[in-house]
């Protein structure tokens, strides 16, 4: 069985990996937005797949965190976080705070960049349907 420490040292690892993931997933997702632009639907299946992975590891990391907070006895939220962090030294303390910061802030980039590139995905298919004249409302124009 791991003791309490081991438990908040991974919990701080893991939140220093999910904070590179998620800057890296960040240039992925800028890297399939320039696919896309340029309709290089080679590369855009290798950055699809690269991100798919990503994708999983932060979920698995996102699951471990939850196990990890319910192990130590606190809610697997925010207040849960903010519960561990106070437990930690004042400098540690800081920098966990920063770090979980960070992440959060990134998590929202990416989920920003992602949303981004879903409506360049649909304005490219409507454009497509319309151009080929398969759009929906291509049947009822006069």
């Amino acid at each position: 069985m791991t003791t309490r420490l081991e438990q908040v040292k991974s919990l701080l690892r893991g939140i220093r990996q999910d904070e590179e993931d998620y800057r890296q997933l960040r240039a992925q997702l800028d890297e399939q937005r320039l696919c896309m632009i340029r309709r290089d639907s080679d590369a855009l299946l290798a950055v699809n797949d690269a991100i798919h992975q990503r994708y999983q590891r932060l979920s698995d990391s996102a699951r471990a965190r939850r196990e990890t907070l319910l192990n130590l006895g606190v809610s697997a939220d925010r207040d849960g976080i903010a519960q561990v962090f106070s437990w930690l030294p004042a400098a540690q303390k800081h920098a966990a705070q920063q770090n979980w910061q960070q992440l959060e802030r990134q998590a929202a980039s990416c989920q920003s960049c992602n949303e981004k590139n879903g409506e360049l995905l649909t304005m490219q298919y409507e454009f497509v349907q319309t151009f080929l004249g398969t759009g929906p409302d291509f049947i009822y124009r006069g």
